[in-house]
């Protein structure tokens, strides 16, 4: 609570108390010390009495006679202070005696044991009679200490009458103090609370003092000038691109947020920039070259844009420029010019000269018409249109097309795949359809594993719908992974399904065999499952195996060292030849589909089946033949030779659950 207090009425509080405690103090000591003075005084005065007195006590106790008892009686009566007075003898016996004796009888113990003794009220002293070293008597006094009192009263009343003076003198004092003490520090405060150096808006504390204060201030505005100082470059690192310098993304959201809540008679236009395959020149002359190619690039480019314009990197090799209160035909002509200024722009490193275009699409839109995310996602849907037509093209936006459609359910099917990779609510389920062993009957199982989808709504999504999302979105990966991982965890729980199984396919993306993660997944499920690994086959298509296998030797290699097959899927399709086919580290390959289901019709299809399985039979390979939907494709195809069979005549896909069960 004390905490509470500002620093001046803790200031005020202390001083008086240290006042109050003072003049209490000196009051005590002072009474005293008087008192003290007072008996002191009392003593002296007692023995200055009974001195004056000494030989005329004498003469009486040698020689006691009326006279001298009448001019003892007399002298004493001058002195008002005395209210006793007893004249002992050598043998102790009185002889004499003044004035009411009842207060000597009162403290008699006291007397008898001391020759000084102070009541309230009186001193009794006893003083020795002597002459020539003989011992005559003594007397004993009862002295008044009345005035002695009053003169003490008279300083403790004055005392008293001077402490509300002194009280008050004080709290001027400590106001006085506490204005001045304190005055620099509510200076400080009040400039703290006015500053806001994150702003540039500083308020300085100045003063006349060279001491702590000094020095106090200049720290302060050291530090708030430091601040400010601090907080513009933080403002500007937030808000700028570091290589560029140019606005980044965060500022550029910001600016989008208000535009979308500022109204202005002709609106706003949004242009998405995304250069054409940059990254063939980053991987080509190396990332330096690529960054000293996009700081000239937005020098470049920023002389056709105007002044109004906010110009920002949003990505590597991907900008947007918003324009305020600009019309759709001033944007359209800026659009027109920024693809024909950079399909002229030429970069020379060295010996090389790069030349770069991009795509661009635009928005144009009023206040309050999107929200931001519907904006971005509009913007980012026309783009993915004019990258559609090709390399320095562009696209306005328009919700009506057909492209901005197959964009947007893309997108909404991405979020559904990340959701069926976490907790839902969509979600993956995985199925089998039956691999038949046609040149020998068999009681073992073979089939292919697939993976189906279903929204948050239960709505089935094809494979052929969230497959080409998840290339777009480079989530294959992490299908491929989650497949694999589920499809180990389920069947390893049921070792009599593993021990009557003879191979299980699983698909893999391109882009999977080089993904590290995905790599590393492979490994780690090596070492956790119990699972006999020469029963998996890996199935990569034609198209992707062709890119893949190249870059993905190492972890082919270390594939095959753990006898995990692989299988190439729907060949004769891509531009794989006969020549690849013989050179790659297949043991299975999986004939497309299309030829079986004309080869009965086209002696063509027929030939390429029997060219295929001659070439796989030369090399140990193994062969599956795809779409088996009749019983003339088995019979056709086991008189070709081809080793399995996989259709919907030998067996529609059904959940993995169900084969467990069998």
């Amino acid at each position: 609570m004390w905490n509470k207090f500002s620093i001046k009425v803790q200031l005020i509080f202390f001083m008086t108390l240290i006042i109050v405690v003072v003049e209490t103090a000196t009051l005590f000591l002072v009474l005293r010390i008087q008192k003290e003075e007072n008996n002191k005084n009392a003593i002296v005065e007692a023995k200055a009495i009974t001195q004056s007195l000494n030989n005329d006590l004498l003469k009486y106790l040698l020689n006691p006679s009326a006279d001298m008892l009448s001019d003892i009686n007399f002298r004493l009566s001058a002195f008002k202070k005395i209210n006793t007075m007893i004249l002992f003898d050598e043998n102790n016996n009185p002889i004499y005696k003044y004035g009411d004796i009842s207060n000597i009888s009162l403290n008699e113990s006291k007397i008898s044991k001391k020759d000084i003794v102070f009541t309230d009220d009186d001193l009794f002293i006893k003083n020795r009679l002597t002459a020539q070293g003989y011992n005559f008597g003594y007397t004993l006094l009862d002295i008044d200490l009345t005035s002695f009192k009053i003169k003490q009263e008279q300083i403790t009343n004055t005392i008293i009458m001077i402490f509300p003076f002194a009280l008050i003198f004080g709290i001027f004092l400590s106001l006085f103090l506490s204005k001045s003490y304190t005055q620099p520090f509510l200076n400080l405060i009040n400039s703290m609370r006015k500053s806001d150096p994150t702003k540039d808006k500083i308020v300085k504390v100045k003063t006349n003092a060279n001491n702590e204060i000094k020095e106090l201030f200049e720290g302060f505005n050291n530090l708030m000038k430091q601040i400010s100082q601090s907080s513009k470059q933080l403002r500007f690192q937030a808000s700028h691109d570091q290589l560029t310098n140019i606005f980044n993304r965060y500022y550029l959201e910001e600016k989008l947020q208000e535009a979308l809540k500022s109204e202005n008679k002709n609106g706003y236009s949004l242009f998405n920039i995304d250069l054409d395959q940059f990254k063939l020149i980053n991987d080509s002359a190396g990332n330096q070259v690529g960054d000293e190619l996009l700081k000239m690039l937005v020098v470049y480019f920023n002389t056709i844009l105007p002044k109004n314009s906010i110009f920002a990197r949003v990505d590597g090799d991907s900008f947007m420029v918003l324009l305020d209160n600009e019309t759709i035909d001033e944007s359209k002509k800026l659009l027109d010019l920024s693809l024909e200024k950079l399909s002229d722009f030429r970069f020379s490193n060295q010996t090389e000269t790069f030349s770069v275009s991009a795509s661009i699409s635009l928005v144009h839109f009023k206040a309050y018409q999107y929200t931001l995310k519907e904006l971005l996602k509009a913007s980012s849907s026309a783009l993915y249109t004019a990258k559609q037509k090709g390399r320095n093209k562009s696209h306005i936006y328009d919700a009506s097309d057909e492209n901005i459609k197959r964009f947007s359910i893309e997108l909404d099917t991405a979020k559904y795949i990340k959701e069926a990779l976490n907790d839902g609510p969509s979600r993956f389920e995985l199925f089998a359809q039956d691999i038949v062993p046609l040149q020998e009957k068999s009681d073992k199982i073979g089939y292919e594993i697939l993976i189906r989808m279903w929204d948050k709504n239960n709505n089935f999504i094809s494979p052929a719908d969230f497959l080409p999302a998840a290339e777009r979105y480079q989530l294959m990966a992490d299908i491929d992974t989650y497949v694999l991982w589920t499809y180990l965890e389920t069947v390893t729980k049921d070792k009599d399904h593993i021990n009557k199984l003879h191979s299980a396919h699983i698909n893999l993306a391109g882009s999977s065999l080089n993904n590290i993660d995905f790599q590393r997944k492979v490994k780690e499920a090596i070492e956790h499952f119990d699972f006999p690994w020469e029963k998996l086959e890996l199935e990569i298509t034609e198209s992707s195996a062709i890119g893949s296998f190249n870059v993905a030797n190492e972890f082919i290699s270390w594939l095959k060292s753990k006898n995990i097959g692989l299988a190439l899927d729907d060949f004769g399709t891509g531009m794989a030849s006969f020549e690849y086919l013989k050179n790659m580290p297949f043991d299975v390959v999986k004939i497309d589909g299309s030829f079986v289901k004309d080869m009965h019709v086209d002696p063509t299809d027929k030939a390429v089946i029997k060219y295929i399985q001659e070439i796989a039979s030369l090399k140990n390979q193994e062969t599956v033949a795809e779409y088996v939907e009749t019983k003339e494709d088995v019979e056709e195809l086991t008189k070709l030779g081809i080793t399995y069979g996989q259709g919907y005549y030998l067996g529609k896909p059904r959940p993995l659950s169900s084969w467990l069960e069998d």
